[in-house]
Parts: C-alpha cells; structure tokens; sequence
C-alpha cells in the first residue's frame, strides 16, 4: 500500500457539556472546546471534508482540508456534538461499535450509554456518516484470523443491514492493528480505515490527532503538519531515545 498525502483527521471521543476534573479515560471534551476548535480551523482557512478525501491528494487549488471523526459513538453524539457541527454545516464521521448499539462503554472505567438504535438512524438522516469500530471493541491484532474478520466484515454488514447504505470506513478500536487486520479491512470492502498515529500513514491506517483535550494552540500546531514533522527529525528521535534511557 503506498503512502498517502497526509491530510489532518481529527479524534473525538465523548462530547460533554463540561469536562469533568477527573476523567481516567481522557475522553471528555466540551462542546466549548470542540466548537473552538472547529472555529479556529475555519479561521485558518482549513475546510472540513468528507473522511473519503483522505483518500486521495489534494486538488490543484484545493486549499487546506481537515476530517473530523467520533469513536464509539456514545449518545452525547446526537446531542451535543451533532448541533455544533449542524450550525457550522461540516461533515463528520461517527465510528459505531456494531453489535453494543444501545448499550453500554463496557471498555471504559466508566461505562457510559452509547446511541440506540433510533438514535443511530436520527444522526444518519441529520448528514452524519457512519463507520464501523468493530463489533465487539477488541484488539483486533489479539485475534485469530476468524475472530478479525468476524469483528471487521461482520460490524459492516451490521451497520449497512441498520443504515440502508453502505459503510465506507472503520476504525480500529484501541488504534490496534498490525499487517492481517489492515488486509481484513480492506477484504471486507472498506474503502479506508483510521488508526492513531504509529506506523505509516496509508489507505488502511490514517492517522488522526487526538484533538480531544488540545488547546487551541496545541490543536493548530498538530493540524498545520509542525508537529508532524518536528518528530520525523533525527534531532526529535535523538532526544526521544535519551530522555527514555535517562529516566
């Protein structure tokens, strides 16, 4: 698979009305921040484009472009992030765990309610896309081929027998894959997959920002590619290496 132009691809999680002083899974963002964010970008000339443009390169001319993605797809989804990106018409991606709909985050340390099936169904008609994060929010590389591809086909054809329509992307869940999960996903039909930011940057591991607790400096630090770019430097992975054999 050959490397893709990069392109910003922001991660969310938990959509809250305020982030609360203790939060041991790091996934709670405000809507006050997550409308900073959004707004910051938009002040800097970033678009919002579909996840299917990561994909592919720019076109001449094209300026600068941004994704933005939700995992697991609590209920705070619908609520409170859905009106922020409404109001600002922007597209996103909300990555589903298949068969937890309307359930609960049993993989957190405080499970929290994740969107019903009606729910699902409102945030698809409202323009949302909608992805897979498996069926079951496992480590996909832990598992025997059957198992692989039973979360990654199998969350698929889930979501598309709900949505009507067919799923174009999945998320890994815990960024977790390594060379048989990434052939699974692209077996399975998927026209991309999203990952964290270990490895290279391909069609079936894109890497996203973890937007979630940035400040706005920290956030347009990450999606100009200054951030990217400084840890590819000799210099950055020297003293990455030092400070692990210091401490």
């Amino acid at each position: 698979m050959s490397e893709l132009t990069w392109m910003p691809i922001l991660m969310y999680h938990r959509i809250v009305e305020q982030e609360p002083p203790v939060d041991p899974d790091r996934i709670c963002t405000s809507v006050g921040r997550l409308a900073d964010h959004l707004d910051l970008l938009a002040a800097h000339d970033f678009a919002a484009v579909p996840l299917e443009l990561a994909c592919r390169p720019p076109e001449h001319g094209e300026g600068r472009r941004f994704a933005i993605t939700f995992d697991d797809g609590y209920e705070e989804t619908l609520r409170l992030a859905q009106p922020v990106l409404e109001a600002r018409s922007l597209p996103a991606t909300v990555f589903v765990v298949s068969s937890m709909i309307g359930g609960n985050a049993t993989w957190n340390d405080e499970p929290r309610p994740l969107l019903t099936r009606t729910q699902l169904l409102d945030l698809h008609a409202s323009g949302m896309f909608i992805g897979s994060h498996g069926r079951n929010h496992r480590r996909l590389s832990t598992l025997e081929p059957p198992a692989i591809q039973d979360e990654v086909q199998g969350s698929r054809e889930e979501l598309e027998q709900l949505l009507g329509v067919a799923v174009r992307f999945i998320a890994y869940p815990h960024h977790d894959l390594d060379a048989r999960v990434a052939a699974a996903a692209a077996s399975a039909g998927y026209a991309g997959a999203a990952g964290g930011r270990a490895g290279r940057h391909e069609r079936y591991n894109l890497h996203r920002i973890d937007a979630g607790r940035m400040s706005t400096r920290e956030l347009l630090l990450h999606a100009s590619g200054l951030h990217r770019w400084a840890r590819r430097q000799p210099m950055a992975r020297a003293v990455r290496r030092a400070a692990v054999r210091f401490f």
